[in-house]
């Protein structure tokens, strides 16, 4: 897997992400956790689209950021998502670039097949990119075509 290394829109992108994960949100009503994650996507006209992850009490209906961000940017019909990035932000601490879920890894390569991810090597600060297919060898999806199993 080939890393890449950053460019000032990459650093933008980082940035709004932080910038959204640390504003107040509204407090509705019931909730139960605040969001501790903010995807931010940066699309092939420059826009970055910014969403938070949902934490639900049943576990299976909690949804990362990564998914409602390109939820979001696929109401832009003519736009390519260029640029996914994942950004973690504790109670107490820094915001920190995390990878995406297997999950999320599944659903920005359906939508971002040619796209990049923003990564952050474990325990360091050191930040780059990579191909987001890289990110999920043997997808299921390469398995199917036309309806069928190949």
């Amino acid at each position: 897997m080939q890393k890449i290394e950053l460019s000032n829109l990459d650093h933008d992108l980082i940035a709004a992400a932080a910038a959204a994960i640390k504003k107040p949100v509204i407090q509705i009503e019931n909730r139960k956790a605040p969001a501790l994650v903010c995807a931010a996507l940066r699309l092939d006209d420059g826009e970055i689209v910014t969403a938070l992850n949902m934490t639900a009490d049943v576990g299976s209906l909690s949804m990362c950021a990564e998914p409602q961000a390109i939820a979001e940017a696929n109401r832009r019909t003519d736009r390519v998502i260029e640029t996914v990035v994942a950004v973690y932000y504790p109670p107490e601490g820094e915001p920190k670039v995390i990878p995406p879920c297997g999950r999320c890894r599944e659903i920005i390569t359906d939508f971002s097949p040619a796209g990049f991810v923003i990564m952050r090597d474990p325990g360091t600060d050191n930040l780059y990119k990579v191909r987001g297919v890289d990110l999920l060898p043997y997808k299921y999806g390469d398995y199917w075509q036309d309806g069928r199993l190949i």
